[in-house]
């Protein structure tokens, strides 16, 4: 199990860092967020990022989708991956969007909150199919469980 879970856990790491900046530095940033920001908020990014973190943060994200994905929902699959990631994601988003909106003025309208649930969601689908993709082809030549 641990095995599986660490490889695992480094997909899918790689690819929430992957589809992370395509979804988010090239697509999202430049046409949502930065035009919808608060101006007080954009003063607060730092550029460039803590890398360290930022790759702290995404293998953290893949091993909640491997632990879970091995441990108890058996996924081995793309496809069972992308569906049980993106709904996994999905509702982080919404959580985390509703808590910001709660306490703090990030951005001017509800287009950046939409589109960030939306593109968390389609994150957390690739990354949690990169992950049930690994954890089946680690698990083949091995008894089902």
């Amino acid at each position: 199990m641990l095995a599986r879970v660490l490889a695992a856990t480094v997909a899918g790491g790689v690819a929430f860092f992957l589809f992370g900046w395509i979804v988010y530095g090239l697509i999202l940033d430049p046409l949502v967020f930065k035009p919808y920001a608060d101006p007080e908020t954009l003063k607060l990014m730092k550029d460039p990022p803590e890398w360290v973190f930022l790759i702290l943060a995404n293998l953290v994200a893949a091993f909640l989708l491997a632990y879970i994905f091995d441990r108890w929902a058996t996924i081995k699959t793309f496809g069972g991956g992308l569906i049980a990631g993106a709904i996994i994601y999905v509702i982080i988003g919404l959580y985390m969007q509703l808590m910001f909106a709660a306490f703090m003025k990030i951005s001017n309208g509800l287009m950046p909150i939409i589109v960030d649930i939306i593109g968390t969601m389609i994150l957390g689908g690739l990354a949690g199919g990169v992950v049930g993709l690994v954890l089946g082809k680690m698990n083949k030549g091995t008894s089902a469980g």
